[in-house]
C-alpha cells in the first residue's frame, strides 16, 4: 500500500501531523483504510540517484518492519533530508521509531 498521487501527499502534509527530526520528517495522517500506506519524497539534496535509492530502500524496509508493530490506519510521508544518506540504518530506524511514538501520542489526543 503507497501513496501515489499528489492530492494524498497534500492532504497528509497539511492536514495531519508532523514530526521533524535531523535525518528524517515524517506526516501522518488518519486514512480510515485499516491499513496504513507510505509515501516517499527524497530530494536531489539527499544526493545522486544511487544514494537516493538506497535511503528510498532503507526507509521502506524500516517502515514496513516497524508500522504494524504501532499503528493502524495512517496514511505516512516521510520526507528524507540531507544527512540520511550518510546514516546508518539502525540511526535511521531509531529516528523513524520515535516518529511513530510522537505522532501516535499526538493523533490519539486529536481523535
Amino acid at each position: 500500500m503507497r501513496l501515489t498521487d499528489s492530492p494524498e501527499f497534500e492532504r497528509v502534509y497539511k492536514e495531519g501531523s508532523a514530526y521533524r527530526g535531523k535525518l528524517l520528517s515524517v506526516h501522518a495522517y488518519p486514512n480510515g483504510l485499516g491499513t496504513s500506506r507510505l509515501g516517499l519524497s527524497v530530494s536531489k539534496k539527499v544526493g545522486n540517484a544511487v544514494t537516493r535509492n538506497a535511503v528510498r530502500r532503507r526507509l521502506k524496509e524500516i517502515f514496513y518492519s516497524e508500522v504494524s508493530n504501532v499503528c493502524e490506519d495512517l496514511d505516512f510521508v516521510i520526507s528524507a533530508r540531507p544527512a540520511s544518506a550518510s546514516a546508518s540504518f539502525e540511526e535511521l530506524r531509531e529516528e523513524f521509531v520515535r516518529a511513530i511514538r510522537k505522532l501516535d501520542d499526538r493523533l490519539d489526543r486529536v481523535e
